[in-house]
């Protein structure tokens, strides 16, 4: 009979993972995660498997929260537009926060998809996980007349998610905070004027 486990397992997942986005896969050993969570190696390979088994299951759990997050987040603004243009951009909380080292899955995909069909498979999903919320909100948006009814949504979206990556990508390389700021508003215009009813100068944000 096998003897009760002595530690929190979600305090180890979290630490395991923290340990993960800070090194990223590769240049994380098992003696990285052992002293990380308080484990030997045998505990940590008796509990969780291999040291891919672990990463998989941690980035399994932080998609599942993130895609959880972005609906919530996107959904619960009363402008499904403007609900989803501050989550695209990072602003007003329209997303869950982005840390400094970035999206624990795009460090992932980066890393390791042209070498991982799984997690190439696991970043797949995603992004037509995240296409289909983002269309839907577009609809949603044109339904209710706030942005231009000929807009094709799943293309709109592509751009979206375009967008929302590159502002990722200037978040996590270190540049200044002020110029960060300068490309949000300059991608939020390019956005507004794409959208923009006819006859009007930009999208009906309220």
């Amino acid at each position: 009979m096998p003897r009760p486990r002595k530690f929190d397992e979600q305090d180890v997942l979290t630490a395991a993972r923290d340990t993960f986005w800070r090194g990223g896969y590769k240049a994380t050993s098992v003696q990285d995660l052992a002293e990380a969570t308080g484990l030997g190696a045998q505990s940590l390979y008796g509990a969780f498997g291999s040291k891919r088994d672990l990463f998989m299951r941690i980035l399994d759990e932080y998609c599942a929260t993130q895609a959880a997050g972005l609906e919530a987040a996107v959904t619960a603004d009363p402008s499904p537009w403007h609900g989803l243009t501050t989550a695209v951009v990072f602003e007003d909380d329209g997303r869950l926060e982005l840390p400094p080292q970035g999206c624990l899955m795009a460090n992932s995909i980066a890393a390791l998809s042209a070498q991982d069909d799984e997690v190439r498979e696991r970043a797949c999903r995603v992004y037509s996980e995240t296409l289909a919320l983002f269309a839907r909100q577009i609809t949603e948006a044109q339904e209710r007349g706030e942005i231009d009814a000929d807009a094709e949504p799943t293309e709109l979206a592509r751009a979206l998610i375009a967008v929302m990556q590159g502002i990722e990508f200037l978040q996590k390389s270190g540049i200044a905070e002020d110029e960060v700021r300068r490309a949000k508003n300059a991608a939020l215009e390019m956005i507004e004027r794409s959208v923009a009813k006819p006859g009007t100068s930009e999208g009906n944000r309220p």
